[in-house]
């Protein structure tokens, strides 16, 4: 009986963290540094008609349409298509934001696109960067790391949130009561907290116990000593049916999600998923325009959001795919797949906003630059993913030995 006691512990602890508890890998106990959000458009956005605007060149295949009867416009330092909602987005934001265009994923395939955009590299087994910021500024926060069904690798150095089938369904496990129902009596709440912790506390000093599955019970007993936050992120969120979105509002019902959690103090990092399948084969215009609305207008909420919960100064955003659309239109008025895209990373207040870093000519083919000097080169170097998330795990204090990056040059995006 002792012995299936214990390893029911164990389970518990193991479906909780989701993944082998080498936490302390990059440890620290108390929140700092930024809050990250990262946003994926799942299946490879047009950013020819979004931050990188390509117009037709004569004698070339059409590589646009709207630049039949539009010009490339500009807000600061950043040219935009005017397309979409484009125009309202980058007069709002363009000072928030930086572009890194002509980035070279190096692959045509969705799966290796998602892994290196995010990860950085082509390979497996790396953690998404998000997982690194959660692993540094927040491992024993009881939410650390909340993923919305996009690639999320810990590679065991965190617990993850992993929220596949939307917000609705944590809302309703954390607010399960309606109203006018009667929830359990709060003192004996607290003597079933108290039997759980001694309980775990006594595993966790049994001499037997092996140190993989002592470090799983110490994560599973960290996350019980932060159970009170989310109390509070409960009140905050309350019942998604009270919400008051509409059905095609995800990305901003999303937003809410996550920054209330921040808010709340429960997480540092979310990743979310741009509404709509970017994989436009077919039909290119009309799905990348409502896609890039559904995309913008999420974004400006979330950061509408970020400022009313007073944590704007302090969140970093990343918007990316697994690549980019072929300069050209197929026959079925669609775009293939092209390995050449872009990164957009916002942030209030920093010094590397309203700018574009990256050069790509008339037809989408991304042109080397100089890490150093950030212009374009001959001699210069090609910006893969890699060159980004070392800057970033730079700019955000993430780097460490454990997933260093084997770059022959190193590129600061982020510099003032």
């Amino acid at each position: 009986m002792s012995s299936r006691r214990n390893f029911l512990k164990l389970m518990s602890a193991a479906a909780i963290i989701g993944g082998h508890p080498s936490l302390s890998a990059l440890n620290s106990t108390q929140t700092r540094g930024k809050y990250l959000i990262t946003v994926h458009a799942q299946g490879g956005w047009d950013v020819t008609c979004f931050c990188d605007p390509k117009e037709n060149v004569i004698g070339d295949k059409k590589i646009t349409n709207w630049s039949l009867d539009n010009e490339t416009a500009y807000e600061g330092g950043i040219a935009y298509a005017p397309f979409a909602q484009n125009e309202q987005f980058f007069k709002k934001h363009a000072d928030k934001t930086l572009i890194i265009n002509g980035v070279d994923t190096q692959t045509n395939s969705h799966s290796t696109g998602v892994i290196v955009s995010w990860s950085g590299r082509t390979a497996g087994g790396f953690p998404s960067i998000t997982a690194l910021n959660s692993a540094v500024n927040g491992p024993s926060l009881s939410m650390s790391y909340i993923n919305f069904g996009v690639f999320g690798n810990t590679e065991r150095l965190v617990r993850s949130t992993i929220l596949s089938d939307g917000v609705e369904s944590l809302s309703t496990l954390l607010y399960p009561n309606p109203p006018n129902t009667r929830g359990i009596d709060p003192e004996l709440w607290v003597l079933i907290r108290k039997l759980n912790a001694q309980d775990a506390a006594e595993y966790i000093a049994d001499e037997r116990l092996i140190a993989g599955n002592k470090a799983v019970a110490k994560a599973y007993f960290q996350s019980m000593n932060n159970v009170d936050p989310l109390i509070e992120f409960s009140s905050k969120l309350g019942n998604s049916n009270d919400w008051g979105f509409a059905d095609d509002e995800y990305l901003k019902k999303q937003a809410f999600f996550a920054i209330t959690a921040f808010g709340a103090g429960v997480s540092v990092s979310a990743d979310l998923r741009a509404p709509g399948n970017w994989d436009s084969h077919k039909n290119n215009d009309p799905q990348q325009s409502n896609n890039l609305t559904q995309l913008t207008s999420g974004l400006d909420y979330l950061w509408d959001l970020a400022e009313a919960a007073g944590i704007a100064d302090e969140l970093v955003v990343i918007v990316g795919s697994d690549f980019s659309r072929t300069p050209h239109y197929n026959a079925e008025d669609g775009k293939d797949h092209w390995s050449i895209g872009s990164y957009m990373v916002m942030e209030k207040s920093a010094l590397f906003v309203n700018r574009t870093i990256g050069v790509t000519d008339e037809r989408h083919n991304a042109l080397k630059i100089d890490p150093e000097t950030l212009e374009v080169s001959n001699f210069g170097s090609t910006i893969n993913p890699s060159h980004v998330h070392e800057s970033l795990q730079d700019y955000l204090g993430l780097s460490n030995e454990v997933f260093r990056f084997t770059n022959n040059e190193r590129i600061d995006f982020f510099a003032s």
